[in-house]
């Protein structure tokens, strides 16, 4: 079996520096089912705060050690009761019930990462985040937001909302902060328990940035490209998202579930 292959924090010479980290397994069965997910992916701790739930249920941002699992967040198979065979054994699971208390300013339960380090449109930037996602199981309205580039100002700042919506996988773009969403369908057909590659890659430089999105499942392909103005986004802090974002508030609704093998974050 081949190990785990991690690649560290290298720092450029001169006036530069330039962040690699990778949180992630070149082969995802090499993932230990008995370690909680801080250990299977080294550098989550140190790239990502995490949003779940406390023991009464209620919305809670902690920051991650290594040992940190509980019954929102945990490795696939530690225990008999949270096993997806059709998922690799020692993937992150993200468990969202429905009808759970939202985080202020949004109507929906969540479990996600929530990157530490914020970029800006405008700014000279080369960062990006991808990952190997699986949707375990979907809520009532079929829908689950799994990766996003989210702000920091209340009042409309979600620049992108990647999800799974009956089987398609859905770019949701904001060309301005506080603007409606524009919808755009990457690729159809996706099943549950299938593994969904992405990159999700924000350039910048010259008062504009520029986003690429790439969308793999099974030999399917699909690439996006935008463009956001700073004027648009002026002020406004910007972080990477990943995980589980129930779109059903219904308590009805049934829990979503997504479960990751593989995930990156970079700054360069």
């Amino acid at each position: 079996m081949k190990a785990c292959k991690l690649n560290r924090v290298k720092f450029a010479t001169k006036s530069i520096l330039v962040i690699s980290v990778v949180v992630g397994c070149s082969n995802a069965f090499a993932l230990d089912a008995g370690k909680a997910p801080g250990f299977n992916f080294p550098g989550l701790t140190s790239s990502y705060l995490l949003q779940d739930f406390n023991g009464m249920n209620l919305p809670e941002e902690v920051a991650l050690t290594k040992d940190y699992q509980n019954s929102y967040f945990y490795s696939n198979c530690y225990s008999p009761n949270n096993c997806y065979r059709s998922v690799p054994e020692g993937s992150m699971v993200f468990f969202a019930p429905s009808g759970f208390r939202s985080t202020p300013n949004s109507s929906y339960p969540r479990v996600e990462l929530r990157a530490k380090r914020t970029f800006s449109v405008g700014q000279e930037i080369d960062v990006e985040q991808s990952g190997s996602v699986y949707i375990v199981q979907n809520p009532k309205t079929k829908s689950i937001i799994f990766a996003q580039i989210h702000g920091d100002k209340s009042g409309g700042s979600e620049l992108l909302k990647l999800r799974w919506k009956d089987g398609a996988i859905v770019a949701g773009i904001k060309s301005r902060f506080g603007d409606s969403e524009s919808q755009s369908t990457l690729l159809a057909g996706v099943k549950l328990n299938e593994k969904i590659d992405y990159k999700i890659e924000a350039k910048g430089k010259d008062g504009e940035m520029r986003l690429s999105i790439k969308v793999s499942v099974n030999g399917k392909n699909s690439i996006k490209e935008f463009s956001f103005q700073k004027i648009g986004w002026e002020g406004v802090g910007l972080y990477f998202k990943a995980g589980n974002y129930n779109q059903t508030s219904d308590p009805d609704g049934a829990a979503a579930i997504v479960a990751y093998s593989a995930i990156n974050i970079e700054y360069r």
